[in-house]
């Protein structure tokens, strides 16, 4: 009898991601909406005497936390794969980019309880930064196919432009997420050891590395799902935490 293998798709990833950005956004914005009555002027101040309640609700911002932090690795995996399988990669790009203006104002309201505030934008907008890299840079290998040290120069230069146009644009992740974009691209012929290329999300937390075990699970299949579902999930989620922690705000 032939040993069945753990395997995931592309949506089994993709679900696994949305769970842990739901986790992360419930300790981001319903924990913290929970802290405010132990707030002191704006303040929120831990320390021995502190209620036993806010310090239960400390921890689980901490596993919320790390949790949270596989979801961006594999939706960085995924848009990578994405853009490699896609028939027409300007159109992924636009897509990407119409959503990541469509989700910015509930973005905003979750984070930051207003329209717009230009301190952050959200994570499609590092997306679509890594797409038209990534464009650039398979226009570059195409046209310097046969001169390998004028291509690594343009894959450098054109790595450093997309990282510094994530910095002005200042998605979250910004220049680490378009580093592993490409990096995830490069090593696209190289199997299982494509998730090298998310080392530099590490500087963001080491707990990302929580995401390289489901990575490598993957079969390089689509699976079952649809390819709309994240799309309208993204901005729709944050509407509602923005909702809820206003409630709970609210009621504290």
């Amino acid at each position: 009898m032939k040993e069945k293998r753990l395997e995931l798709t592309g949506f089994g990833l993709k679900r696994l991601a949305v769970v842990s950005m739901v986790i992360d956004h419930i300790g981001s914005f319903l924990l913290r909406a929970m802290m405010i009555p132990y707030m002191v002027e704006g303040t929120l101040t831990v320390n021995r005497e502190s209620p036993t309640a806010l310090w239960e609700l400390m921890q689980a911002r901490e596993v919320c936390d790390i949790l949270g932090r596989i979801a961006f690795p594999l939706f960085c995996f995924l848009m990578v794969e994405g853009f490699v399988h896609t028939h027409d990669r300007v159109k992924y790009g636009l897509r990407m980019a119409a959503f990541a203006l469509l989700a910015e104002i509930p973005f905003d309201l979750a984070h930051y309880h207003r329209v717009f505030d230009p301190g952050l934008q959200n994570v499609m907008f590092t997306l679509t930064v890594c797409i038209f890299t990534l464009l650039l840079i398979s226009k570059a290998e195409e046209r310097y196919r046969e001169r390998p040290g004028l291509k690594w120069l343009w894959v450098v230069l054109l790595t450093l432009a997309g990282a510094g146009t994530a910095l002005f644009v200042r998605g979250e992740y910004v220049f680490l997420g378009v580093f592993s974009a490409v990096g995830l691209y490069l090593l696209r012929d190289r199997g299982r050891l494509r998730v090298l290329a998310l080392a530099p999300l590490l500087v963001v937390s080491p707990w990302t590395l929580l995401a390289w075990l489901p990575a490598l699970f993957y079969n390089g299949e689509r699976g079952r799902g649809s390819q709309w579902f994240f799309y309208i999930f993204y901005p729709a989620h944050f509407l509602a935490f923005a909702a809820l922690a206003a409630w709970l705000g609210q009621v504290g």
